[in-house]
């Protein structure tokens, strides 16, 4: 029989029918939905370019004291003493904190640390700061650590010109927190709003400022953050989906977010929504009483068609249903397709797991020896991965060797198999050896696959590889080690410069101005170590950087072949020329207008050593003889060269003039 259209069973239900109240409701929920969804956007993205000037308001401020202060008269007299005075009242009673530093890593003058205090090295300026302050003069930093504490601060720095040499930067930091007040009064209630610098890390968060400041921010959300200014929704810390709106600034290169929780935003539409719904519910009320009438008929063909859908859910096969309902045997024919369709699901599921960037293996082995892999997981263990494979094929598991917390894991106290007895795997970190001898360090994670009655069925592990992060940890590790030494010699130093600084001095001025000017001397041979990489420094330039600050070049006569000398012998020589200088400028040859220096050395071969000889020999001075007591150069360089160790030094005290002659061993 001709299956006839189920138009002609519903005639008398066609009038009663409420299906164009519901499209046209459908729309304008919609279109209300399309301008809600607008108007939010909008108002997000102008929220966030407030703030951003209100804090910017706030950042010129701080701009225009730098500003005045940098005409400083003391400054540009290179009067730092004055001119840390002015600083110290200027921000005297506020969180501000001013620093006068090169563009290296010294600083000249800090408003935290008393005048004449040995002030710390400071964190390099970064490539983008450098660009800003050679383009417009003034640089906005990200969020930083306050030494010794763990506030965090923000600062802006201006260029200024230095007395002599190269520019310096004359900065002014202030707490996060500063930023957070500042901001406040512009944050609409139930918004949040955050601050982040140009590595995403919170700068200022009207909520849980204290929490978040100076961490970063989730990055799938900064990720979204492209562009001058735009809208987005992602999910927060607390996995909350927000609507966001944000806007970078073009003068401090931060950006501003502001954030709505989506279900907030979504409040108006489904209160129209539920409103909607209860007049269709009304409406529907009223149908079902006038389709009663024509529903007898149906009640069978739907009690066979929901018999078949019951068969969909529980995965059993699905027969085809005749029915003198058109639309009833087209659904029966859809949920046929639905079946097959289902099977065409499981295949694509399986092609996610193939192409996630994540390994996974599946086990129903209780001994866990028989996986089914995903091909991340093929190519992290250096198995082939062939497209045709299936992916439910199960493998025997690889030879490799696994290391926890320095300890070798046997195969059944690994994840998987662990899983398998019903245990949880939370993250734990394994270092695997591969049979090419490849060594991968994997974060994995493990479940057991259970029966709905509790049985376990198999189970699923899923690894994360973070090799090139533990060799990164390592790397740093390294460099941490390297830059605690080398602080520790430098301490050292001082330590044995300032106690015989004070050994030897005649009154607490001398001592200072002794101390000062050997402190200064070893800072210019760190500063020539520096530009080396610590790996040593010229001979020529260590003895003109130790005399030149003192004496005319002219006064002296020096030559000799090139030489390098590795960073702990450089420091020490550097040191004692600047004795040596210092003495002849106060008793020796440079006391007068007519003496004179000469300063000569070569390489030598001794006793299968490489040697240098260096001779420091004064004419023209004044008659000298042998000293009542030895001097701050002659006891350095006693110690340093001990002639077991280093080398040996002899002076002479002719009558021409002070004589020096020391052989430095280079190379054992």
């Amino acid at each position: 029989m001709q299956p006839r259209s189920v138009r002609l069973h519903l005639l008398g239900l066609i009038a009663a029918a409420i299906v164009p109240v519901w499209l046209f409701a459908a729309y304008l929920l919609v279109q209300f939905a399309l301008r809600e969804r607008d108007r939010i956007e909008h108002e997000a993205v102008q929220t966030a370019r407030q703030v951003s000037l209100v804090v910017e308001g706030e950042l010129f401020n701080l701009q225009t004291v730098l500003n005045g202060l940098s005409k400083s008269a003391a400054l540009s007299k290179g009067d730092l003493q004055a001119f840390h005075d002015q600083a110290v009242n200027l921000v005297w009673g506020t969180d501000r904190v001013i620093v006068l530093r090169d563009l290296g890593r010294n600083q000249l003058m800090n408003t935290e640390i008393g005048y004449g205090t040995s002030l710390p090295p400071v964190e390099p300026i970064t490539d983008h700061d450098r660009q800003r302050l050679q383009t417009s003069g003034l640089f906005v930093s990200d969020v930083f650590a306050a030494a010794g504490s763990k506030d965090y601060r923000v600062a802006v720095g201006v260029r200024v010109p230095a007395p002599k040499g190269e520019d310096l930067i004359l900065s002014i930091s202030v707490p996060t927190s500063r930023i957070r007040n500042v901001m406040m009064p512009a944050v609409p209630e139930g918004w949040t709003v955050g601050v982040g610098d140009r590595e995403g890390h919170f700068v200022a968060r009207s909520k849980l400022h204290e929490e978040m400041t100076g961490k970063p921010g989730l990055p799938e959300y900064v990720e979204k953050v492209v562009g001058r200014t735009g809208s987005f929704t992602s999910r927060n810390l607390e996995g909350i989906t927000l609507l966001a709106g944000y806007y970078r600034s073009s003068y401090s290169d931060w950006f501003f977010t502001a954030n709505l929780p989506l279900s907030t935003a979504k409040a108006p539409l489904w209160r129209s929504l539920i409103a909607i719904c209860g007049i269709g519910l009304l409406s529907l009320l009223v149908s079902m009483a006038l389709g009663y009438i024509f529903a007898k008929r149906f009640i069978g063909a739907t009690a066979q068609l929901s018999a078949r859908a019951q068969a969909l859910g529980h995965g059993q096969k699905v027969e085809p249903l005749h029915s003198s309902i058109a639309e009833f045997a087209t659904i029966a024919d859809a949920m046929v397709d639905a079946e097959r369709a289902i099977a065409t699901r499981r295949t694509e599921l399986e092609a996610v797991l193939d192409t996630v960037p994540a390994a996974v293996w599946f086990t129903y082995d209780p001994k866990a020896l028989q996986v089914i892999r995903n091909r991340f997981a093929a190519e992290l263990m250096g198995l082939p991965t062939e497209a045709s494979k299936s992916f439910g094929q199960p493998e025997h598991v690889i030879d490799t060797v696994a290391v926890k917390d320095g300890h070798v894991v046997s195969r059944e106290d690994r994840p998987l198999s662990r899983a398998m007895r019903g245990e949880l795997v939370d993250q734990e970190e394994f270092a695997y050896t591969l049979p090419s001898g490849v060594e991968r360090f994997l974060l994995s994670s493990a479940r057991p696959i259970r029966h709905p009655g509790g049985a376990i069925l198999g189970a699923v592990q899923i690894s994360l590889d973070i090799t090139e992060r533990k060799r990164g940890e390592e790397h740093r590790k390294l460099l941490a080690n390297e830059l605690n030494h080398r602080v520790k010699n430098t301490l050292a130093v001082v330590q044995s410069i300032a106690a015989q600084t004070i050994r030897n001095a005649t009154s607490l001025t001398e001592a200072q101005r002794t101390l000062s000017s050997r402190l200064i001397s070893l800072a210019k041979a760190h500063d020539l170590l520096t530009q080396q990489n610590w790996s040593g420094a010229d001979l020529n330039d260590l003895i003109l950087g130790s005399i030149m600050p003192h004496a005319p070049i002219e006064r002296f006569q020096i030559g000799g072949e090139p030489v390098w000398l590795p960073p702990n012998i450089a420091l020490s020589v550097a040191l004692a020329f600047h004795e040596l200088t210092t003495n002849a400028i106060k008793y020796g040859s440079l006391s007068n207008p007519t003496g004179r220096v000469c300063i000569r050395w070569s390489l030598v071969s001794h006793k299968q050593h490489r040697c240098l000889d260096l001779d420091w020999r004064e004419t023209g001075g004044p008659r000298v003889g042998p000293g009542g007591r030895k001097g701050f150069g002659t006891q350095l360089l006693e110690r340093v060269f001990d002639s077991d160790k280093s080398g040996s030094v002899a002076l002479k005290f002719e009558e021409s003039g002070l004589i020096c002659e020391f052989r430095v061993i280079l190379s054992h």
